[in-house]
């Protein structure tokens, strides 16, 4: 009992003791990890010191009724963009996984998605255990149950750590790409358990099975799942664990039997668990190889990306896989906390979409068949395509145009094998989830973006047929409504399989938009007209007797006693919030209006509250349909305007806390807004590669393109309460242009800025200084 006692009371000191000296410095106590050497850090700065991966993790704003009080992120290890994601699942169950309210945990899960609105994957937890279990998990899972306390708890890019209260084990991850490695350091004992809760996920395991080869040290198995927002699938994912030490026993569970010797077992209420002798060596070590295609596949990517042993140097390279990504944007001059923020935000950027091919290039289609890829390049999934294209493709395109582009090949793949191109997709399967045809914008701005390397021929084509053509594959279908939509130019109240109609029509005018624009950039001229009129079917909602965008009925009419707060044919959000949602055709929705000024007193009005919710009159800023607004300003010869609305948001309304996100992060999307807004940029156009003005946060930020050339921005007096743009000077010239075109910025820029507390009324103010809108007549 002493020495047990003893043990614990030193890894507590170690970890307690360190805790004020910096992230770093208690890392290595917890893992025994050196900081990285003075060599490494010269050639890549340790940015990923300022990443706290717990933001978002518990409630941040109001519920809603929409289920985004949380970021809904997770906290576990991974690398940018990774296939396995290893995090802990806490009790009782959340969207994500994991809250920072929870003082017990479930387990810990090998895949994860960062913030989005339904639970999904958190699939083959491991949970440690102190005996031999006698009562199946299936049965009574509040027996398993791991206590824990977050003064014990570390989280950083590329690991997690904690030091359970009950059982006491101390439990570290760590990943590759594809596979995750994991430390369990137990108490002496001759009966240290591990349990595979094979059928555990987040929304209940359709079949699973399990395998246990004692000779090898080895545990197989699947688990077959989905039900994204209760909406179809399954995947099947497979994985393959190697251990470090002989089993001393082990069994299985299936229901409420646990039966000890059995060596396999499957169910959609099964699992296994393996026995440690740890009197003398207290570390059991575990490696995970995760597929979409198969038990073999699982074993390939393991000793593929991870032959070894050892927990440091695996560390070691995710670390500094985070920080290659980290580079790409290097900011310098602001606070500690405001530093803490920004990376963190650029973090939950680099989750999604994630990596769905094997180390072969293999990978499981939409048609349930098995692909092969040509060699360089990857499949990804996972694609929350009503929220990303307001912020994460063009982020993505703009620094990792390669990767971007195996992104967009995914989604042709996607097309090539079921038909349709997905809307919100999870695994290899779609969803149904959210309104809109939302890949279309997501491909065009990729592309405008300069992520060109994948077949934008077949993307065009994919878009136009959707766009033209129902398409059904399985349950899904791309646009319902569309035979309304092509017949009336709007989406009428009360059409099926449409949650709202009204918004649901701006969504496929801004997809039509995002047609217009690729169709152009391909030197389709005929089709890119076509499309550009189709965009302006907005005006078919507009109601001019109220100044708002307006559902109506299937006669044409508008529904008597509409009050734009009530959110009737609108998908989460409202009408004063949706009218705005014309980001390419500012200049006509204003004309539209009755003209600038009483587009100002509107937006005044629309920014007293930033996060009002789906109900009020007020923006949004907590989900996606208000994302653009804050730089309708620019258009009207305001920019002071949006200099201050977004200022007020990025430092209000996010902070590198449990509670430091507005609303669910959407695989991305929130954290790339935040980015945009610090560094005083922003890609309005659904399409078109054109960044309008903030202004920067910071005193310095230095962008490395994916094309190799740097965007310098400097903020001459830049702190979080000098939002104001007194001056602008770009590549050495005084500027007052309110948008920089990407066909200039892609080729490197300085944009320097002279910032004050105070705004400048006349900088940026001509005409003539605004954006460029995007309009032509109504479509037919």
């Amino acid at each position: 009992m002493m020495k047990r006692c003893s043990f614990y009371l030193c890894c507590l000191f170690l970890l307690l003791a360190t805790a004020c000296s910096g992230r770093v410095e208690t890392r290595s106590a917890i893992t025994g990890i050196l900081a990285p050497s003075s060599a490494f850090v010269a050639a890549v700065p340790d940015l990923a010191r300022y990443v706290n991966p717990l933001m978002g993790t518990t409630s941040g704003a109001p519920d809603f009724n929409l289920g985004n009080a949380s970021g809904n992120t997770f906290p576990g290890a991974d690398t940018p963009f990774g296939m396995v994601q290893w995090s802990p699942d806490t009790l009782p169950r959340t969207v994500s996984g994991y809250n920072y309210a929870s003082s017990s945990m479930k387990g810990f899960s090998l895949t994860h998605i960062s913030g989005p609105g339904c639970p999904i994957y958190r699939d083959i937890p491991f949970s440690p255990y102190a005996g031999v279990p006698t009562t199946s998990p299936a049965s009574n899972s509040a027996l398993y149950a791991l206590d824990f306390s977050h003064s014990n708890e570390l989280a950083e890019p590329g690991f997690y750590g904690v030091l359970l209260n009950k059982p006491h084990v101390k439990v570290e991850l760590t990943v590759t790409p594809r596979s995750g490695f994991a430390r369990f350091t137990y108490p002496p004992s001759t009966s240290s358990t591990l349990l595979l809760n094979t059928s555990s996920d987040a929304n209940g395991t359709y079949a699973a099975s399990v395998q246990i080869d004692s000779s090898r040290s080895q545990m197989t198995g699947s688990a077959t799942s989905g039900g994204f927002c209760a909406r179809n699938g399954p995947y099947r994912l497979y994985f393959a664990a190697q251990f470090d030490r002989p089993f001393s026993t082990f069994g299985t569970w299936n229901g409420p039997t646990v039966t000890h010797g059995s060596t396999s077992a499957s169910g959609n209420r099964s699992g296994a668990y393996v026995t440690f002798d740890t009197t003398r060596q207290t570390v059991v070590q575990a490696k995970v190889g995760l597929s979409f295609v198969s038990i073999q596949h699982a074993l390939a990517n393991l000793n593929a990306e991870n032959a070894g042993w050892s927990f440091d140097q695996v560390y070691s390279a995710a670390r500094a896989s985070w920080n290659r990504m980290f580079g790409h944007i290097q900011v310098t001059g602001g606070s500690v906390a405001d530093t803490q923020t920004f990376y963190t935000n650029l973090y939950h950027a680099f989750l999604s979409p994630s990596l769905f091919s094997d180390s072969d290039g293999s990978y499981m289609g939409f048609d349930n068949q098995m692909h092969m890829l040509a060699p360089g390049h990857q499949q990804y999934a996972n694609y929350s395509g009503w929220d990303i294209y307001h912020s994460l493709i063009p982020l993505l395109a703009l620094l990792l145009p390669d990767q971007t582009s195996d992104m967009m090949q995914s989604l042709v793949n996607d097309y090539n094998e079921s038909g349709c191109l997905p809307k919100w997709s999870v695994a290899n399967y779609q969803t149904n989830v959210q309104d809109g045809d939302s890949a279309d914008p997501i491909i065009a701005e990729a592309y405008a973006f300069g992520a060109t390397n994948f077949d934008s021929a077949t993307a065009l084509s994919a878009m136009i047929k959707g766009a033209t053509q129902p398409c059904v594959h399985n349950s899904y279908v791309q646009r319902p409504g569309l035979a309304e939509y092509l017949q009336k130019g709007y989406v009428p109240l009360s059409t099926a399989r449409i949650t709202g109609a009204a918004s649901a029509t701006l969504e496929y005018c801004t997809d039509d938009f995002a047609i217009s624009q690729l169709a152009l950039a391909l030197g389709d001229t005929s089709t890119a007209s076509r499309f550009l009129a189709r965009a302006e079917n907005w005006r078919h909602l507009f109601n001019p007797a109220n100044g708002f965008i307006q559902p109506r009925q299937p006669d044409g009419s508008f529904l008597s006693g509409f009050s734009p707060t009530s959110g009737l044919g609108f998908q989460e959000g409202n009408a004063y919030q949706y009218t705005w949602m014309i980001p390419y055709n500012l200049a006509g929705l204003f004309s539209a209006m009755g003209g600038e000024q009483r587009v100002v007193s509107r937006l005044d009005s629309f920014f007293t509250q930033l996060n009002a919710g789906p109900r009020a009159p007020y923006a949004f800023l907590g989900n996606e349909p208000s994302l653009s607004s804050p730089w309708d300003y620019d258009f009207v010869g305001q920019p002071w305007q949006t200099q201050s609305v977004v200022r007020r948001a990025i430092t209000q309304l996010y902070h590198a806390t449990p509670g430091g996100l507005p609303g669910n992060d959407d695989l991305g999307t929130m954290s790339a807004w935040y980015i945009w807004g610090a560094i005083g940029l922003f890609p309005i156009y659904p399409g078109v590669g054109d960044l309008v003005l903030g202004s920067p946060l910071f005193p310095n930020i230095l962008l490395t393109l994916g094309n190799g050339n740097q965007i310098t921005i400097t903020g001459t007096g830049a702190s979080p309460s000098a939002p104001y743009v007194q001056s602008l000077q770009v590549n050495g010239q005084p500027s007052t242009q309110l948008w920089q075109p990407y066909s200039l910025f892609s080729q490197g820029e300085t944009l320097a800025f002279a910032l004050g507390s105070s705004p400048n009324h006349s900088w940026g103010s001509n005409p003539t200084d605004t954006p460029p809108s995007f309009g032509g007549p109504a479509g037919p």
